[in-house]
C-alpha cells in the first residue's frame, strides 16, 4: 500500500470519529481535514479512484458545514442467527 493510499484509508477511518465525538466541537476540525485532503490532492500522482474518494470526503466535509454535525453514515443490518452445538456438530437453529 503507498502512502497515498494509508493516507486516504486513515482520513477515511478516522475522520468520522473525529468529528461525530461526544464533545460540543470536533476533535479535528473541518479545516484541519480539509487541509489535510487538498495537501493530497496536490500530489500529481493519484488515481482515479483515490481523487474519487478524496472528492467524497471533501463532500462529506461540506455536508459536516452545512449541517453543524457529522451525520454517520447509514450501516447495513446483518441477520444473527442463534446457534447450538448438537453432537460435536454446530447446527443453525431456525
Amino acid at each position: 500500500m503507498t502512502f497515498v493510499e494509508q493516507e486516504i484509508a486513515h482520513i477515511s477511518r478516522v475522520m468520522p470519529l473525529s468529528l461525530a465525538g461526544d464533545f460540543e466541537e470536533p476533535v479535528m476540525g473541518v479545516d484541519y481535514w480539509r487541509k489535510r485532503l487538498y495537501t493530497l490532492l496536490k500530489q500529481n500522482h493519484l488515481t482515479h479512484v483515490q481523487l474519487g474518494t478524496v472528492d467524497t470526503l471533501l463532500r462529506q466535509l461540506d455536508g459536516c458545514e452545512a449541517l453543524g454535525r457529522w451525520l454517520p453514515q447509514a450501516t447495513k443490518k446483518v441477520a444473527r442467527f442463534p446457534v447450538r452445538v448438537r453432537e460435536g456438530r454446530l447446527a443453525a437453529v431456525v
